[in-house]
């Protein structure tokens, strides 16, 4: 199986008569909750209510560890971190919280994951 790419074009942003193509991966769609809970309840003795309460709770324990200022290190699939987009301010003193614009959170693939992804195989579109 491979992933699907096409290629697009890109102009430098300091000059705009510089282009050069790239290959962009062609996303197929997104895969939701329930098609992950389908292929576990598939691949295991475990019920739909036990998957989800499973997925959910998984869920809340990351939200208390990040929300504490851990990484949570999830072992051969990657390190979940918070991120921060902020506004600097011209004395230390007066950087505070209010300086913070927006919190996303941060994956870095490990071990497995990584190894497996490092294997897919690419065909143009």
């Amino acid at each position: 199986m491979s992933v699907e790419y096409e290629v697009v074009s890109r102009a430098n942003p300091q000059n705009r008569d510089d282009i050069k193509y790239y290959p962009k991966i062609l996303h197929k769609g997104i895969i939701d909750r329930d098609v992950i809970e389908d292929a576990i309840v598939r691949e295991t003795s475990l019920s739909r209510g036990d998957v989800r309460s499973m997925l959910t709770t998984f869920r809340d324990i990351i939200h208390d560890h990040l929300s504490q200022g851990f990484k949570v290190r999830l072992e051969d699939i990657g390190l979940l971190y918070l991120r921060t987009k902020s506004n600097g301010d011209v004395a230390a003193a007066d950087v505070n919280a209010k300086n913070i614009e927006r919190v996303s959170i941060g994956f870095k693939g490990d071990g497995k994951l990584m190894e497996m992804v490092s294997k897919i195989k690419f065909e143009k579109s």
